[in-house]
């Protein structure tokens, strides 16, 4: 196909995939990634800054809603001017370009921006994290503070976060409790761009915005985002990985090891964030590389993976090898709502804070199967007929596969063990990878569509029409998209106590400070004991 065919697609990948319009230069494209990183951070990290102007009660209902109200009018404003830049160009190819790329960065970073800011006026008047020091944030704390205090923390546990608190916390005089409530706060609003950034790895800006929206933001978890976030990262870095082996034949002995040594930084780091998602993705990942591997270059193949083997161990050793050891000895006995539903249901990722949903899960309409998760096969079965050979398709499905039998299988032993080991979590990397196929589906069965059209068009005249549109268009539904799951995933976070999320925030904002004060708005009866009395429901004090 001609570069000028390729400008003028008129579809989704208008600009940003044309070879013809692509900034002339290393220098001028090394230029046009680093706007598309800094435009992706600077949305979302903006957006946190404005948020914190919201002034009202977030115990108040009619506080959080017209606080909701202010942080949606903020990433309104913003979107359209995002918008507004891609109009201006849209009749200038070569700036237009550059601008969509910039825009669909910037809508990445709005939509989770937009989330923290939930979080921000969620915490509003008190100085603890989600939790305050019960839970996982308790525990991140008392970790937090024995780095601090030269004490070991356990090897079996990734180290990457609780290093950041230590040291925020040492930066800035703060204590670790503010840390990690700044930790919560930048890491949902950085969320989106690691999401979009990941995905630029495989995908052009508006399939991985796509992405970003579609199969990341369900999985934004605010209470500990640094989880998730390594699941959204490390589908796209695998299937990167699988394309490099696919070609390692082609590849020079340098850029091999150059490659090999970046793939295996970059996952040693993932690693060191989070490992669980390493555990759940192993079957997968492994098969995939089998089937990717070159067997006309096996030596080739085989010092790819050994250079990017040495390069995670080399940077993930402390964990890793403490994961090693207390493999079979740690057992996970925490047997919670997720543990009695049946081992089939997955169309809905809520950790082990259920709330008060009603039936869980909900009744589907179709043998006991809802609508949403028809629509997941229907993206499953789409993707495999129109693009299974593709190493995307192929390395999610394996990694679908994979989570699938390991879930089973460890769920299956759990009447004899009496453990549950944790498999209630390939529950987000299976919706994960289904919501992904949905959007691999789209993309590629979009791209047959787009084909047989220029071709019609071509053939009529020579030449296709350039139209900015669909992008303008697509940018348009996804900030509405944006914005509605942004602002409904900031709602379940707001302080309520009526067994849900916003649980967590409720509780920071009744206990006692580190400082010893009552957060600003823990009411008349002034604040908990401790957590432990909000949740017996020992407190507020009922009169005699």
């Amino acid at each position: 196909m001609s570069a000028q065919a390729e400008a003028g697609t008129g579809g989704l990948d208008l600009a940003v995939t044309s070879p013809a319009l692509d900034p002339p230069g290393r220098f001028a494209r090394a230029a046009t990634v680093a706007g598309e990183v800094v435009a992706c951070v600077g949305a979302a990290i903006g957006t946190v800054a404005l948020s914190s102007s919201v002034e009202v009660d977030p115990l108040d209902r009619l506080g959080q809603v017209s606080g909701l109200a202010a942080l949606d009018l903020r990433f309104v404003l913003l979107g359209l001017a995002v918008l507004a830049a891609c109009v201006a160009t849209a009749r200038h190819p070569r700036a237009f370009n550059v601008v969509s790329r910039l825009a669909c960065a910037a809508v990445a970073g709005l939509a989770t921006g937009l989330v923290a800011g939930g979080i921000v006026l969620a915490l509003h008047g008190t100085t603890w994290a989600l939790f305050a020091n019960w839970g996982d944030s308790g525990q991140l704390i008392r970790w937090a503070d024995d780095i601090l205090a030269g004490r070991p923390i356990p090897p079996d546990y990734p180290p990457v976060a609780l290093h950041l608190i230590a040291r925020w916390a040492e930066l800035t005089g703060d204590s670790t409790a503010g840390a990690l409530r700044t930790s919560q706060a930048v890491g949902t609003a950085l969320f989106g761009p690691i999401a979009y950034l990941s995905w630029r790895l495989v995908l052009t800006p508006v399939w991985a915005l796509a992405v970003a929206l579609v199969a990341g933001m369900p999985l934004l978890e605010p209470y500990k985002p640094y989880t998730t976030v390594v699941l959204v990262a490390l589908v796209p870095l695998l299937i990167a990985f699988l394309r490099l082996l696919r070609r390692a034949d082609t590849l020079t002995w340098t850029r091999l090891a150059v490659a090999g040594a970046a793939a295996g930084v970059a996952l040693g780091a993932l690693f060191s964030v989070y490992s669980g998602w390493f555990l759940w993705s192993a079957p997968g990942a492994l098969v995939a590389v089998l089937v990717r591997f070159p067997r006309r270059a096996p030596v080739r193949g085989l010092a790819l993976l050994g250079v990017t083997v040495a390069g995670l161990v080399a940077v993930a050793w402390p964990h890793l090898f403490g994961a090693i050891a207390a493999a079979g000895k740690v057992q996970d006995r925490y047997f919670y709502f997720d543990t009695a539903v049946e081992p089939a249901y997955i169309a809905m990722w809520r950790n082990d804070l259920p709330g008060n949903v009603g039936p869980w899960p909900p009744p589907g309409e179709l043998a006991g199967v809802g609508v949403f998760t028809v629509l997941l096969v229907v993206g499953l079965g789409v993707a495999v007929a129109v693009a299974g050979r593709r190493t995307a398709v192929l390395t999610t499905g394996a990694l679908l596969a994979g989570a699938w039998i390991l879930r089973l299988a460890i769920a299956s032993q759990m009447y004899e063990t009496q453990t549950v080991q944790l498999y209630p979590r390939t529950t987000a990397e299976i919706l994960f990878c289904l919501l992904l196929m949905a959007v691999l589906a789209a993309r590629y069965g979009g791209r047959r569509v787009q084909d047989a059209w220029r071709a019609r068009a071509a053939a009529g005249n020579g030449r296709v029409p350039r139209n900015a549109m669909p992008l303008i268009g697509a940018l348009s539904a996804a900030l509405l998209l944006a914005l509605s799951m942004g602002s409904a995933t900031a709602d379940r976070y707001l302080p309520r106590n009526d067994g849900s999320v916003g649980l967590l925030a409720y509780v920071a904002q009744h206990v006692r400070q580190p400082d010893g004060r009552c957060p600003v708005f823990s009411g008349a009866n002034g604040c908990a004991p401790d957590p432990g009395a909000l949740l017996r429901g020992e407190w507020p004090p009922q009169a005699p």
